[in-house]
This record gives structure tokens, C-alpha cells and sequence, in this order.
């Protein structure tokens, strides 16, 4: 399609090495077709989860970085240099920390699946990739707002609202993997009693 419409792609490489087990990263860098026409961006916010330092890059082609590099030093005139100096170390070396993150990303998500869709009405979009799960709630007889709302005033626990994200997660909540182990299943066992009660005052 970007071929036959003249069109360039932007693509967010972030989750790249936090990509889970059975799945595949594939970058459109990779095809020569359209490599000229792609703009990969990414950091070192997820790989090292360094999202305080706000570090990040491109890989385009040599024309759109030499149009790009007036622009990017002026938006980091001022910036510390030790942050491009530990953010290139980061890339040179890779990250000790990445392989880990995905491992435990992937079991909360796996366990997240497995405890909606078999104790309540909701069903779990199970990601491949990253520390975020989407979970539609439209079982409760609520959007993902309210029962985003409700869920924090009732049930102590916080979720993101889908639609966030666009009106076509409206239905949905995004649920964070990041939290330990012990946390994540406590707020599992609420998230269970909360939609059970809802559903069948849904009925």
C-alpha cells in the first residue's frame, strides 16, 4: 500500500526485545522495497526501562536524516550529553535487564487471560509483545470508562480507560504488567469480584 500510494511509514520499534516467546519481531526496515520509505523510531524508555531519560532515535535513509538533523538539534540544544552517551552505550551493549521483562510480562499476561475468561465475562486480547493487555468489559453492561472509574472507586484498583485510545476501545481497559507478582494477583482477585457483581446486575 505505501508503495502504490506514495506513502512513507512511521513505525515504533520499542517493544522490540520485549517481543514474547512463539511470536516474531519483523521491522518493514527489513524489506529493501520500502526501507527507503520507512522511518523506525525507538529508545531505551522499554529495552532498559529507562523512561525518565527520555532517550530515543531513528533509522530512516540517509536523505530524511540529513533533513532530520537540523530539526533534532535544535529540539536537543541544552540537552545533557551523559544521557547520548549512556544511550549509546545502552545500544552498543544491549540490555541486561529486557529478557527478564518479558518473561515476566508474558506469565501476568498469560495469567491475566486465564483468570478473566474462566472465572468472569471478559475477554482478554493477549498481547504478543510489551508490558500492556487490553481486556474488554462490554460483559458488565459498561464502557471502559466507567468501569475503569468503578473499578478504581469499588475495587482499589486502577486501570487505563480504552478509549484513551481511540473511540474503538471504547468497550476497553488497558492493564498494566509491570506490577510484582504478589500485587498483580490481589488486584486479579478484585478484578474478578468486581466484574462477577456487575454482570449479574447486568442480567
Amino acid at each position: 500500500m505505501a508503495l502504490e500510494h506514495d506513502l512513507w511509514i512511521i513505525v515504533d520499534e520499542v517493544y522490540e526485545h520485549l517481543v514474547f516467546e512463539g511470536s516474531k519481531f519483523a521491522s518493514p526496515l527489513s524489506h529493501p522495497a520500502i526501507a527507503d520509505r520507512v522511518i523506525a523510531v525507538s529508545s531505551i524508555s522499554k529495552s532498559h526501562a529507562a523512561p525518565g531519560f527520555r532517550s530515543g532515535w531513528c533509522v530512516a535513509s540517509e536523505a530524511f536524516c540529513d533533513a532530520l538533523l537540523p530539526l533534532s538539534e535544535t529540539m536537543l540544544f541544552g540537552n545533557q550529553p551523559f544521557i547520548a552517551d549512556m544511550t549509546e552505550q545502552a545500544v552498543r551493549e544491549g540490555s541486561s535487564v529486557a529478557e527478564g521483562m518479558r518473561k515476566r510480562y508474558a506469565a501476568r499476561a498469560a495469567l491475566l487471560a486465564e483468570r478473566l475468561e474462566r472465572d468472569t465475562g471478559l475477554t482478554v486480547h493477549r498481547p504478543e509483545a510489551g508490558m500492556f493487555a487490553l481486556v474488554n468489559v462490554a460483559a458488565t453492561g459498561m464502557d471502559g470508562t466507567t468501569f475503569a472509574m468503578d473499578l478504581l472507586e469499588n475495587g482499589g484498583v486502577a486501570v487505563m480507560p480504552g478509549a484513551s485510545f481511540g473511540e474503538n476501545l471504547k468497550f476497553w481497559i488497558r492493564v498494566a504488567l509491570t506490577v510484582e507478582d504478589s500485587a498483580f494477583e490481589k488486584a486479579l482477585d478484585r478484578i474478578v469480584a468486581h466484574a462477577n457483581n456487575l454482570e449479574r446486575r447486568a442480567e
